[in-house]
């Protein structure tokens, strides 16, 4: 599934168009993008968490020559899925109205 899809999904779902649904995805991505640039953590929650990985500066090598080459220290974005999703993923029935497609979601105020 691609970004369009995505997006062509979300404006069935919310009755908008495909125009304002890529809107919204788009605002989505960068909204963890641009905290994820500030080293903060996004959690969604019943799905999972971005954050930023540290890996320290080493000495590698070319696969090819052999040579040795210094590799800078870096940082890299980690998904880690949360406990509904990997039941889903695990074919592991979940009673929940927001991961069934027909069941009513029922919201109380308090």
């Amino acid at each position: 599934m691609i970004r369009s899809d995505l997006a062509n999904k979300l404006a069935s779902k919310m009755n908008v168009s495909y125009q304002e649904a890529d809107q919204y995805l788009l605002a989505f991505i960068n909204g963890i993008m641009t905290n994820l640039g500030k080293e903060k953590r996004v959690v969604i929650q019943g799905f999972g968490s971005f954050q930023l990985k540290e890996y320290e500066a080493r000495i590698g090598k070319k696969p090819v020559t052999g040579e040795e080459i210094y590799i800078p220290a870096r940082k890299k974005p980690v998904f880690k899925a949360s406990k509904e999703l990997n039941q889903i993923i695990n074919r592991k029935r979940i009673q929940h109205p927001v991961y069934m497609e027909a069941a009513p979601v029922h919201v109380s105020h308090p």
